[in-house]
């Protein structure tokens, strides 16, 4: 029992995921905003749930549409979600903390922000469609998040962009150190943000740390002109279904560029 297969919420949104390994993949169909399919990327715990504990999770997902369709201030956005898989009477349920990045306000609906929600899913289904695979970039480009970053806890991230094959989006990859640990890292980032005029790229980074058993889900933005990075990190962590309320933690967090130290004696 994993992740994988057709998940449902209350929305009536839908979720098909596949995974390789502890890496997760798949398409989001939503119906409360523009209608399209969109990526998602993760991580799971090895650990299935089961009465007593629950699976953690952590999910981004890229809210620009990989089909045709009216493009929207939506398509700049990202997602990240952390939760867990719990049995609850018997039946999975996948809870999750959201974090909907809203880099820039959508006329009647929302403005700028990060907006919280809690989302519930349910199995509909157990098959993956076998069409689905893990999708890549081209190779990796300039981009404003590209590269080293430190935060003042002593965190360090090390990031790789690269663009969808059309442009859409950038796919994220790289490490970042955090509690002693290196965690493997992905997720999305909107690459059009500059030239859309907006003043904040979205971002959203996945990862997880089974030393801890923990997954990390990062939801926030680059400010174009600081150049500061201003994530709320997810972390999710194995509970029973009872105390699922205590399963996932907030933390913000700021990144800057390293202070390049001078080679000069002085």
């Amino acid at each position: 029992m994993t992740v994988a297969g057709i998940w449902g919420n209350e929305y009536g949104s839908r979720m098909t995921l596949a995974s390789r390994g502890d890496g997760i993949f798949g398409i989001y169909e939503s119906t409360t905003g523009s209608v399209g399919k969109y990526l998602v990327t993760g991580w799971q715990l090895d650990a299935e749930p089961v009465a007593g504990a629950g699976q953690p999770v952590a999910l981004a997902i890229e809210w620009h549409s990989i089909v045709a369709g009216l493009p929207d201030a939506s398509w700049n956005w990202v997602s990240a979600l952390g939760g867990q898989i719990s049995l609850v009477g018997g039946q999975e349920a996948l809870i999750l903390s959201h974090l909907l990045v809203a880099s820039s306000g959508f006329d009647g609906l929302c403005g700028h922000g990060i907006h919280t929600d809690k989302l519930t899913y349910h199995r509909v289904g157990d098959a993956t469609p076998p069409q689905m695979s893990a999708r890549q970039g081209a190779p990796a480009m300039q981009d404003p998040l590209a590269g080293e970053w430190l935060a003042a806890e002593g965190a360090r991230l090390d990031l790789v962009v690269s663009p969808d094959t059309q442009g859409r989006f950038g796919y994220l990859s790289g490490t970042m150190v955090l509690d002693g640990a290196t965690l493997t890292l992905a997720g999305f980032t909107d690459v059009n943000a500059a030239q859309d005029g907006l003043a904040r790229q979205s971002v959203s980074i996945v990862a997880k740390d089974e030393s801890r058993g923990v997954t990390l889900a990062f939801g926030g933005w680059i400010e174009l002109v600081t150049g500061v990075v201003t994530v709320h990190r997810l972390t999710s962590r194995i509970t029973t279904a009872a105390n699922a309320y205590a399963q996932t933690d907030i933390w913000p967090m700021e990144f800057r560029r390293p202070v390049q130290q001078s080679s000069q004696t002085r």
